[in-house]
């Protein structure tokens, strides 16, 4: 006796599709003229570098993940970054999420990131970071979640090509639970700053206590960034897996 075909359910298959959606609008916005910085990593491992001055981005990624129910969700994200001097940025991030009953409100990011030290004065570029994260119902918990993120950044390019960075902070969640851990992230890029580098991170989220690997490919076309990587876990909470793509221009005003 032949076995059933197993079908995709419904939900999984409308996230699918607007992921992929979602993925050529992506990829259609990376062909226009850009010049924003798009040097973090794609699981969000920060280096030490700062913007111009005045100079305005903006970042669109899109994620496809599997939950520990092995459902699909399809996550999106809008950030905005603007140098406020060449050393101090800021950058405000919107996130959405659909798991098949539609668009829905994620949560939010604000981050600032001062660049004490670069390469040029001393062997390691140091950088200090603040980020406040809210998330929402929607994305996984019954109340919001709001974590501060404070974290120490020291970045080194070996040779010009091998860039290598390092971020080591305390989570503190305020709500819905009152409780910290020591959150860190190693990165690796080879050869930067080409047109096509191969890159590696780890990252180390202890509210979750997960520990995430992330291989990822970064394209650099002069005046446009994509980066494509994808995320399993050690310990795989809340997903076994992330595909993301990431796209970074500059924003037109």
């Amino acid at each position: 006796m032949t076995p059933p075909t197993r079908v995709p359910a419904p939900r999984a298959i409308r996230d699918l599709r607007l992921v992929l959606g979602f993925t050529v609008c992506l990829a259609t916005l990376a062909a226009s003229p850009a010049g924003a910085t798009g040097r973090d990593f794609i699981d969000e491992t920060s280096i030490a570098e700062g913007m111009r001055q005045g100079e305005t981005g903006i970042e669109l990624g899109a994620d496809g993940r599997v939950d520990i129910q092995d459902q699909l969700q399809g996550w999106f994200a809008g950030a905005t970054e603007y140098g406020i001097t060449q050393r101090w940025l800021a950058e405000t991030v919107v996130k959405g999420l659909s798991r098949g009953r539609g668009l829905e409100f994620a949560g939010w990011n604000l981050e600032t990131r001062y660049v004490a030290v670069s390469q040029e004065q001393f062997p390691v570029a140091v950088a200090g970071a603040l980020e406040w994260e809210v998330e929402s119902s929607a994305a996984k918990h019954l109340l919001y979640e709001r974590v501060l993120i404070p974290r120490l950044i020291m970045t080194r390019v070996f040779s010009g090509t091998l860039l290598t960075t390092g971020n080591a902070g305390l989570a503190w969640e305020i709500e819905p639970l009152h409780r910290t851990g020591f959150a860190w992230a190693l990165g690796a890029r080879w050869p930067d700053r080409r047109p096509v580098a191969l890159g590696a991170e780890v990252t180390r989220e202890p509210l979750e206590r997960a520990t995430r690997i992330t291989p990822q490919l970064h394209f650099n076309m002069g005046e446009a960034s994509i980066r494509l990587g994808g995320s399993f876990g050690v310990h795989p909470r809340p997903y076994h897996f992330i595909a993301r793509i990431v796209v970074e221009r500059e924003l037109e005003l």
